[in-house]
Order: C-alpha cells, then sequence, then structure tokens
C-alpha cells in the first residue's frame, strides 16, 4: 500500500512533465516565429490585416488600400441634421508612407529582449496587436474646409419678435435657435479618425443656443396698451444718429412680469466704439458737445409711454434745464453709469416694448394684454413758477468806459410738479404726484467797460 508521501511525489513528478512538454511547445513555437520572415499573424495596421504576410506584400496591401478608398470616394464625410459635406483626399493632401507601416508591422515581436518579444508574438497572435494607421495631410486645409463648413452651420439666436399688422393686429414673430459649431474640437475628432481609418464619416457636434425671448413669452400679448411720440431734427446728423442707435437698442425688448427695466443695462454705454457721436448736450448747466447728446430724448419718450402704460416708475431725473422735445416736468436724462432711467412691469402679463424712427418722429409703443375697459390715464403739470434770471455785471478794463456786452443772454427758469391722474369710468381713482422740479434760472452776464480813453489836449493855431 503507498504510502501518501509516494503519492505527493508522483503527483509532482507529473507536474514537472506537463511543464516540461509546455516548455518544449513554446519553445519550438517561438524557433517557428523566429524562422518565419512575415508579419506575425493578428497585426492590423488600422483596419486593414497584414498578419502572415512579407513586408513588400504588406507595403502593397497598404498602398493598394489607400488607394482604392481614397481615388473614388471622400475620405471624410461630415453630417449635421441633413446636411453632408465631403472631403476628398486631394483636397487635404493626404498622403501614405506604405513602406514604413509595414516595416513596422513586421517589427512586432522582434525588438526588445527575449521575454518582450515573445509576449508580443504571443498577443499578437491571441489578442491582436494594433498599429495606428498614420497619414500625412495639410492641417492648414483641414482648418479651412471645417471652418467653411462651420459657418455655415453657426447662426447667432434671434429673439421672437411682435409687429403690428392689418387693422392693429398683433403678429409674432417666432424665435431662431443659434447654432455653433466648436471648430477646434472637431478639427481634434477629424485628425484622430484620420489616425485610425482610411475613410469614415462623423456627425458634427452643434450646440444650440435657445434666444432670451421665444413665442410663447409673447403669447399673452394682443395688442398696444401705451404709445408717446417725440420729434427732432433729422438735419442733426450726430444728435439723430445717436437717437436712432438708443432706440434700436430698446427696440424689441421684453419686460417680464415683475420686471426692472433699466434704460442704461439696455442701452450700454455711449461710446465712440459703438457709433456714438459727439452732439449738444447740458453739462453743468451749459450746453456742450457731449458723446451720445441726444439719448435722453429716448429716454424721455419711453418714460412718458411708461406713464401712459401705468408702470411704476422706480428711477428717473429731470435734465438740468427742460428739453423741448417733451412737455415741462416730463423729461427723463440719463448718463453713463450715473444717471438711470427704470420702471417695473407691476401688470400680471409681460409687456414688449418696440422703438422706431418714422421720418423725423421718434415713436415707442409698450404692448401687452388689452383689457376690455382699460383706465384713462393723463399726464398733467401743475403748480408752474416762471425763475426769472438774476443779471450779473462783471467790470471789464478791457473795454472802453460806457460800452457794454452781453456775455450769456441767460434763461428763465422753471418749477413745475407733475401728476398722473387715472381714472376709471369717468372717475378719478388715482392722482400720483410723479415729481416736483426746479430748473434754476441761467444768470445773464454782462461785461461792462471801465477804460477811460486820455483825451489829447488841443494846440492853439499860431
Amino acid at each position: 500500500m503507498q504510502t501518501v508521501t509516494s503519492k505527493n511525489a508522483n503527483i509532482f513528478l507529473f507536474l514537472i512533465i506537463i511543464m516540461l512538454f509546455s516548455s518544449v511547445s513554446m519553445v519550438a513555437a517561438n524557433t517557428a516565429f523566429l524562422v518565419t520572415d512575415e508579419i506575425y499573424h493578428g497585426v492590423t495596421v488600422g483596419d486593414i490585416h497584414v498578419g502572415g504576410l512579407s513586408v513588400e506584400q504588406a507595403q502593397e496591401k497598404i498602398a493598394a488600400t489607400f488607394k482604392e478608398r481614397t481615388t473614388k470616394t471622400p475620405v471624410i464625410t461630415a453630417v449635421y441634421k441633413d446636411k453632408k459635406w465631403t472631403i476628398s483626399a486631394k483636397d487635404i493632401d493626404l498622403s501614405i508612407q506604405a513602406d514604413k507601416l509595414a516595416r513596422q508591422a513586421y517589427e512586432i515581436g522582434r525588438t526588445g529582449n527575449i521575454i518582450q518579444r515573445i509576449k508580443e508574438r504571443y498577443l499578437a497572435v491571441n489578442q491582436g496587436h494594433y498599429l495606428p494607421l498614420t497619414v500625412e495631410f495639410d492641417r492648414e486645409k483641414i482648418q479651412s474646409i471645417l471652418t467653411g463648413i462651420a459657418k455655415t452651420i453657426d447662426q447667432n439666436p434671434q429673439n421672437a419678435r411682435l409687429k403690428l399688422v392689418e387693422n392693429y393686429k398683433v403678429a409674432i414673430e417666432p424665435e431662431v435657435i443659434g447654432h455653433r459649431v466648436d471648430t477646434n474640437e472637431t478639427i481634434t475628432e477629424v485628425i484622430r479618425q484620420l489616425n485610425t481609418k482610411v475613410a469614415f464619416t462623423f456627425t458634427i457636434e452643434v450646440e444650440d443656443f435657445i434666444p432670451a425671448v421665444v413665442a410663447s413669452d409673447l403669447a399673452n400679448i394682443d395688442g398696444v396698451i401705451a404709445s408717446y411720440i417725440t420729434h427732432f431734427d433729422p438735419g442733426d446728423q450726430n444728435r439723430a444718429q445717436n437717437v436712432t442707435l438708443a432706440s434700436r437698442s430698446i427696440n424689441g425688448t421684453l419686460v417680464r412680469t415683475g420686471q426692472v427695466f433699466s434704460f442704461n443695462d439696455i442701452v450700454g454705454l455711449r461710446l465712440p466704439k459703438y457709433g456714438y457721436k459727439e452732439a449738444p448736450g447740458y453739462i453743468n448747466g451749459v450746453l456742450v458737445p457731449d458723446w451720445g447728446g441726444g439719448v435722453c430724448q429716448v429716454s424721455s419718450t419711453l418714460y412718458n409711454a411708461a406713464l401712459l402704460a401705468d408702470l411704476d416708475i422706480e428711477e428717473r431725473t429731470a435734465h438740468f434745464y427742460p428739453p423741448g422735445y417733451v412737455p415741462l416736468g416730463q423729461d427723463a436724462t440719463v448718463a453713463d453709469n450715473q444717471l438711470d432711467f427704470k420702471f417695473k412691469n407691476t401688470m400680471s402679463q409681460n409687456i414688449y416694448i418696440t422703438s422706431e424712427i418714422v421720418g423725423n418722429r421718434l415713436v415707442v409703443n409698450i404692448f401687452g394684454k388689452q383689457l376690455e375697459k382699460p383706465p384713462e390715464i393723463y399726464v398733467v403739470s401743475a403748480d408752474k413758477r416762471v425763475l426769472e434770471p438774476n443779471t450779473i455785471i462783471r467790470q471789464d478794463q478791457s473795454l472802453e468806459l460806457g460800452k457794454e456786452i452781453v456775455e450769456a443772454e441767460g434763461q428763465k427758469g422753471f418749477q413745475v410738479a407733475t401728476y398722473r391722474i387715472k381714472k376709471i369710468d369717468g372717475v378719478i381713482v388715482k392722482q400720483e404726484l410723479l415729481a416736483a422740479d426746479e430748473f434754476k434760472p441761467i444768470d445773464r452776464i454782462v461785461r461792462v467797460g471801465t477804460k477811460v480813453v486820455a483825451q489829447q489836449s488841443k494846440q492853439p493855431k499860431k
């Protein structure tokens, strides 16, 4: 009867024999690998199988496959929705070094130490070994082509808009979704695929941008709830340009329920780089050329439209001297980073502002949800007082005695209180003091001469 020790010895001997045969098999296989002059099975260049071929055969196959795939068909097909763009090998100077790739494939399992070689050979045969299909191309041409494609896709978002049609009915122009191609990412993706496939199709990744105002924001707006018109001189080209630019800025503005409208936020800075010109404006009570002169006409026109729409005024400042395009006390001046005009939409629905130039008129409309019985809104001035200017006499030693020169004509000042009155069915339901403004008079300045001219004495006749 065998002992446990002898059994273990037999098992151990059996394992040694198995390992010996395995080693012999591996050595035999490795010897076979060593004597072959072919690329090891399992090796691919890109998606081209070259295992079992000689270097020359692999070179011919790679070159033939590349030519077949690039001569008659495009190498790149870009797709976006229902549109396609094709790019040929010639378009981007696409080429390949078949001899270099074949030689790289042949070197698999033939470099490094014996362990590395055996490992590479084993993995190539059993799991496959992939070499990237390195091609050569003109990167600038790829970039130029893809940039051109992107320009046909790219589109800025456009807000939904309101417009008046026949019989003062309101029509909605739907929004336009914006599109933007990440050109750099697209180029990177194309180059990545070029290094794995000779020909391929890819989908262009495009980011969509929803505009700030969509058709649903305007759905409950059905008509004009307030309108105001002021006039200007088109012959004053600089001032007319400033009025036009500011008018365009507020045109198409949606003010949501509870939102505060800021004139300065919407219009932005009145600077030359944005097209604004120098035009007369009051600075410290003196009418001088100022960048953006005339923009206050737009804010004042909008102010009066907001009053008639029964909106809450959050911020408003009178001019230093009253302008002539609105009634006394109904102006609203603005200044970059200093004075703003603001109102709040206190209605239960969104409102929409349009502003346009019609000849010599600035027309501001506020659209909203019309009421069956809208209240009557009036803006009236009261307690008007005229403030006479002082006359300041300044002695001038450079003028002859008794001579006078009016240096500044001076202007009258005013005091006025402005009210908004709201009537329903002819009955006043609200009377609101909007402002008590004082426009100070501008002094009249007269220079009076004090210079005494010496008289020449008369000589007696001889």
